[in-house]
């Protein structure tokens, strides 16, 4: 027995109720038994890799562990504090705190939409106060031991103790070996597991499992073969596209285009009792059966709107700070580009690749009331920012009406987290009203009271469209006018074990609603469409010369080639090029990777988010290699 056997052994049990506490949370009490053994021998893992590191560095040093205790005490406080931001973000997305969700996290604005307030930092600190204390206290009570009591500890009940903790690290490598297992043969199931346990280190040994349990055959490594040409191959008909400026002409000359774009606006919201205008609107303007965003988040979703690119094109717009080709080509064409915001620019960097020079006017409308912050305010009035907005927008389009063509884009908050509408538009009863944070647990059992205050925020700004759609008629705009009605992604409300979005390719999160008023149009053949088809599709009733296939991979709703019936999604990514993405053709639904120099199909489900259990392994196979080549195809389009 050492000076600190006590101080590990208590923080080893305090991390164990914890950890296994929250793991019955996040799997709602329904813990299988290998998740069992999971979450106790988590808890054992992170105690032996924190004496490790100790003891390690003590013998690096020549010196004592005791005399290294305060390192120990420091890893302790970060793994409590580490474990505890884990299992809330387990809860709102159901993977764990990683270096992308730190990005997403911290991203321009995010706490503020988040709503923190002042209290929500104190509880914050009083954690940490406590954790602190506590650690403090183990070390304190296992000194007083070994000084005091130690002696009455007999050397035989020590002697179990050592074989005792022998077997359980034995038992915690047994556990990571079968996990590695599990990952390639009952992933679906293990990955339940593994996200309810928060702090879980996983061990997943793909060189080893990978060759034995999915060696691929040598005609599959040649078709999974790619490069990253296609990003060099873009840029290049960038630059060249960029030169030729000069050239570009349109055969319509007066259209105006009008972009409703909404926060986090998911698809059946189009439904005639949530949003009858846009139900109504589908079935006189262009609309498809399923629409998707370019991703599951607001900057590669808004990068699809206003580039016409599928998403293999954001990361290296991003990195070149490139502005889309499309909003050059309308400011060459003598567009006045107008962007109406109820929030910020700053997502993603948006304000470098996005939204630069093309732009002529910003209206910001993010300064209402007592702040973002402010409690009242995050859950009553930012709706009236809307509504500021909209009034700006009808007095440009009256004082504008004979200047010239001019696209508008409206971004609208009232559908954001925490979802706002005046009183008189809470249609959808009963719904949540008090402050509340998204990492809750209790919301899982509120869940049905907060989509039904996301429900009437989208009553809400289905009036807001009416309103707009109307004044454009009554301005005599209509036959002049392109107007698009969409969300920048979609939002789930515990669904599939998440809230929010950014996290998941299910249609909750990844698709929006659709409609499209183009003068003397009323339908599309397309059954699958995507925000990359918006650009292509105006571009083609204007008559743009050259092609707009020159600088978009999206397809032109106008003209229906079968061959282009499908949409790619990418996962939500801030900073860094995206691995995973999503094809949806009319029936199914197959994410896949780019990875290193390989091009690899994953899961694949029906268009509804179904899983597939009535295919045979052959025809699955074929399913499978009919969506990667059309991805393949896609990816080689500027070839």
């Amino acid at each position: 027995m050492t000076r600190l056997t006590i101080f590990y052994f208590l923080n080893w049990l305090a991390l164990l109720v914890y950890i296994f506490n929250s793991s019955i949370y996040l799997s709602r009490g329904d813990m299988g038994a290998f998740q069992i053994l999971m979450a106790f021998n988590t808890s054992l893992f992170l105690v032996i890799i924190i004496k490790a590191v100790t003891k390690g560095i003590a013998k690096l040093f020549q010196s004592d562990e005791y005399a290294f205790r305060y390192l120990a005490i420091g890893v302790f406080v970060f793994t409590y504090i580490f474990t505890n931001i884990d299992t809330k973000v387990l809860s709102i997305y159901r993977d764990h705190f990683n270096v992308k969700l730190f990005g997403i996290l911290f991203e321009t604005g995010i706490m503020q939409d988040l709503g923190v307030q002042t209290s929500d930092i104190l509880s914050i600190v009083i954690q940490i106060i406590g954790i602190i204390v506590w650690v403090l206290l183990t070390l304190m009570i296992s000194n007083w031991v070994y000084h005091n009591k130690r002696e009455i500890i007999p050397e035989l009940i020590s002697s179990y103790f050592r074989n005792g903790f022998k077997f359980l690290i034995y038992l915690s490598i047994l556990e990571k070996l079968f996990f590695s297992y599990f990952h390639y043969t009952d992933r679906k199931k293990l990955n339940r597991y593994w996200n309810s346990v928060p702090s879980y280190t996983a061990l997943r040994m793909s060189k080893v499992w990978g060759p034995i349990l999915n060696a691929p055959k040598e005609a599959e490594r040649e078709a999974a073969k790619i490069t990253w040409d296609f990003e060099t191959e873009f840029l290049t008909a960038h630059n060249q596209l960029n030169k030729q400026l000069n050239s570009v002409k349109a055969e319509k000359k007066d259209i105006n285009i009008v972009l409703l774009v909404f926060e986090s606006l998911r698809y059946d919201m189009n439904d005639p009792e949530i949003m009858p205008f846009v139900h109504q609107s589908q079935n006189q303007w262009i609309s498809s059966k399923q629409h998707f965003s370019n991703s599951n988040c607001t900057g590669n979703g808004t990068f699809g709107i206003l580039s016409g690119l599928t998403p293999f094109y954001w990361y290296p717009s991003y990195k070149k700070e490139l502005q889309p080709s499309a909003l050059s080509i309308l400011d060459q064409l003598g567009y006045q580009i107008d962007v109406y915001t109820t929030t910020a620019l700053g997502y993603s960097d948006m304000d470098k690749h996005i939204f630069t020079d093309a732009i002529d006017n910003v209206y910001k409308f993010t300064g209402y009331g007592g702040g973002l912050g402010h409690p009242m305010v995050k859950r009553s009035d930012l709706y009236r920012w809307d509504e500021m907005m909209i009034e700006e927008f009808f007095a440009n389009m009256k004082s504008t009406k004979n200047s010239g063509p001019i696209l508008s884009y409206l971004w609208f908050y009232s559908t954001h987290y925490n979802y706002y509408f005046p009183e008189s538009f809470g249609k959808f009863n009963p719904y949540i009203k008090r402050h509340y944070q998204i990492y809750e647990p209790s919301l899982q059992q509120e869940s049905d009271l907060v989509f039904n205050r996301y429900k009437n925020s989208a009553y809400y700004a289905d009036h807001l469209i009416q309103k707009i759609v109307n004044e454009i008629e009554t301005n005599g705009q209509m036959d002049n006018t392109i107007i698009v009605v969409i969300g920048d992604h979609g939002e789930e409300f515990n669904e599939f074990g998440r809230f929010a979005h950014s996290y998941s390719f299910k249609n909750v999160q990844t698709s929006t609603p659709f409609v499209m008023h183009i003068p003397r149009y009323s339908s599309s053949k397309y059954k699958i469409t995507s925000h990359a088809d918006i650009m292509p599709t105006i571009f083609d009733y204007i008559g743009l010369s050259p092609s707009y296939r020159l600088f978009t991979d999206g397809k032109s709703l106008l003209s229906y080639d079968e061959k282009m019936d499908f949409a790619i999604v990418q996962e939500c990514q801030i900073k860094k090029r995206p691995k995973e993405f999503l094809i949806a053709d009319a029936e199914w639904k197959m994410e896949f990777q780019l990875a290193g120099n390989k091009i690899e199909a994953g899961n694949l489900e029906t268009i509804s988010d179904t899983p597939v259990s009535t295919k045979t392994a052959a025809v699955l196979s074929d399913i499978r290699k009919k969506l990667l080549n059309k991805a393949r195809k896609n990816l080689e389009h500027f070839s």
